[in-house]
């Protein structure tokens, strides 16, 4: 069974006003077209939870102490002397580099699961 756009596609050609390529090599590359996506096969559907468990758990493996610069946060002494934070600052770069790493980890653990 093709697939339903290509078989359309199929039709418009056939009824269509010539052009620079003929009806019939356009109507063989849309036929080839078909065959090779029904070569394919349905793609391997990726469960949510093994998805966010092995996220999670590559996450857990990070060293973290590189996130908050401990040289740049703020504290005051509050009422009953109570030490307060005021400002803390977070390096983006390294969490952003870090989470980018992990989704990389997870999809390559995750594909080679599939395969």
């Amino acid at each position: 069974m093709q697939n339903t756009h290509i078989q359309t596609a199929i039709q418009k050609v056939s009824t269509s006003f010539p052009s620079l390529f003929s009806r019939e090599d356009v109507i063989k590359l849309l036929m080839d077209l078909s065959a090779d996506m029904q070569d394919e096969g349905p793609k391997p559907k990726i469960d949510l939870d093994t998805l966010i468990t092995t996220f999670r758990q590559v996450l857990s493996e990070k060293i973290w102490d590189d996130v908050v610069d401990m040289d740049d946060i703020e504290l005051s002494i509050g009422y009953d002397n109570k030490v307060e934070v005021e400002r803390v600052t977070i390096n983006e770069d390294f969490l952003i580099g870090e989470v980018v790493d992990a989704l990389e980890a997870v999809y390559n653990a995750l594909d080679e699961e599939v395969n």
